[in-house]
C-alpha cells in the first residue's frame, strides 16, 4: 500500500472522529454556559396585587408580593425552548373576614376557573402598566415585558374585572373541602347578603415577596393531604365543572 493510500485512508477514519470530538467540546462548552448563565439577562420585578371586600358596611382589604425574574438567554445556549422566559415566585393573597371566612387571590392564575381565562401577574403587567412610558390602564394594543424592557416598567392600575385572576373563598380555612369559587360580581353568593367586591390592583413596588402562606393554610404543607383537594361532592368541583382545587394554586 503506497503512502498516499495511506495518509488518504487515516484521513478518511480521522474526519469522524475529529467530527465527534468538536461536536463534544461545543455541547460542553454551551452546557457549562448554560449552567453559569453565561450573558443572561436577568430582570427581577415585584409586583403587588391588592384587593377589597366589603362585609356588613365595614371595607377589608389584603394584598400579596410577587417576583417575576424577566430572563433572555444567548442564542448560542438555547438547545431547548424560546430562550425567552417570565419566571415567577410568590404566593395567594389572603383576606380573614371577622367571621372566620378567608377570601383568596390566586396571582399566579393557573387554570383555577374551567370555564374562563386566567390571567397570572406577568399578563396583567403586559396589559396594565407602563412599559417604554406608555400609559397605564386597559390598552387595545398592548407590548409584552421582557428582559429587553423590563427595566422600564412602572406604574399602578386597576384590574378590571374580565383580567382579574381567579379568587376563592374559603368558609374554613383549616379545612379545604370548605373552598367554593368567589364570584367577584355577585359576592353575597359567597360571602352573606351586602357583601361588595371593591376591586383589585396591580402596582410595580419594592417590597420584598410575601412569604409564610403555610402558616395561614397549614394543610399546604402537610404531605398527608394530597396535591388535589376537593373530594367529588366538595362544593368547589360541584361549581367548576368537576375541576379540583390543588395546592399549587396558592403559589
Amino acid at each position: 500500500m503506497s503512502a498516499a493510500v495511506k495518509i488518504a485512508l487515516l484521513i478518511v477514519a480521522g474526519v469522524p472522529v475529529v467530527a465527534i470530538v468538536a461536536v463534544l467540546v461545543w455541547y460542553g462548552t454551551v452546557v457549562t454556559a448554560y449552567n453559569y448563565k453565561m450573558g443572561w439577562i436577568e430582570v427581577p420585578v415585584h409586583y403587588r396585587v391588592t384587593f377589597g371586600i366589603e362585609v356588613g358596611g365595614v371595607a377589608y382589604s389584603d394584598s400579596t408580593v410577587v417576583d417575576v425574574n424577566y430572563q433572555q438567554i444567548p442564542h448560542w445556549q438555547v438547545l431547548f425552548g424560546p430562550g425567552i422566559a417570565s419566571l415567577y415566585q410568590g404566593q395567594a393573597g389572603l383576606l380573614k373576614l371577622p367571621d372566620g371566612k378567608m377570601v383568596c387571590l390566586m396571582p399566579r392564575g393557573s387554570y383555577v376557573v374551567a370555564d374562563r381565562q386566567n390571567f397570572s401577574v406577568p399578563e396583567l403587567a403586559d396589559r396594565l402598566l407602563s412599559v417604554n412610558g406608555s400609559p397605564t390602564g386597559p390598552k387595545k394594543e398592548w407590548t409584552p415585558i421582557g428582559a429587553w424592557n423590563a427595566p422600564t416598567v412602572a406604574g399602578h392600575s386597576d384590574i378590571p374585572i374580565e383580567l382579574l385572576p381567579p379568587m376563592i373563598v374559603l368558609d374554613d380555612p383549616a379545612n379545604p373541602s370548605s373552598a367554593h369559587l368567589f364570584d367577584p360580581e355577585h359576592p353575597e353568593r359567597s360571602l352573606g347578603p351586602g357583601a361588595r367586591f371593591l376591586g383589585a390592583q396591580i402596582a410595580v413596588t419594592d417590597a420584598p415577596v410575601s412569604r409564610g402562606i403555610e402558616a395561614a393554610l397549614p394543610w399546604l404543607a402537610d404531605p398527608a393531604i394530597p396535591q388535589m383537594l376537593n373530594g367529588r361532592e366538595d362544593p368547589f368541583r360541584q361549581e367548576n365543572q368537576g375541576h379540583p382545587l390543588s395546592k399549587a394554586y396558592f403559589y
